[in-house]
């Protein structure tokens, strides 16, 4: 009896994909940024006056490694810290009108790789697996809270 080879696990298998998604992101000719730079950039375009405390726990990335990528990002232009008007103490990022090109750029790269990645399903089997990844990823979330209680 031929025994059925097991089904690689979970992890190994969203390690692959991960990989995969990093090489043919740096491979693609798009804006000139690095991968960990464009998710900074789109984590404060979508929560415009973030702190880079708030945005370090969003990436999960040390602060000064923020704080180096923002100086970096800063100093080209694309990126700008605020004083808060409340608290002077804090300083609040902002993308500047030089990053919206850039933005373009890598939502249009972002959504080549996830046709290309995603072209073996269906239009329902994309929705499924979305619909599935955001309920295990809540659910991750949820029970990673629940330890630090």
């Amino acid at each position: 009896m031929k025994q059925e080879t097991p089904q690689n696990p979970l992890v190994f298998q969203l390690g692959d994909l991960f990989r995969l998604v990093r090489q043919s992101f740096e491979s693609e000719d798009g804006p000139d940024v690095t991968r960990a730079q464009a998710k900074m950039l789109l984590s404060v375009w979508r929560n415009p006056g973030i702190t880079q405390q708030a945005l370090a726990a969003r990436l999960d990335i040390a602060t000064m490694s923020v704080c180096r990528q923002v100086d970096a990002l800063e100093e080209r232009g694309m990126l700008e810290r605020r004083s808060d008007p409340s608290d002077r103490r804090v300083r609040r990022l902002f993308i500047t009108e030089k990053t919206e090109p850039v933005l373009k750029v890598i939502l249009k790269q972002l959504d080549e790789i996830s046709d290309a990645f995603l072209s073996p399903l269906s239009l329902s089997e994309r929705d499924t697996l979305l619909n599935l990844l955001d309920r295990v990823i809540t659910g991750a979330c949820a029970k990673k809270s629940e330890t630090k209680k």
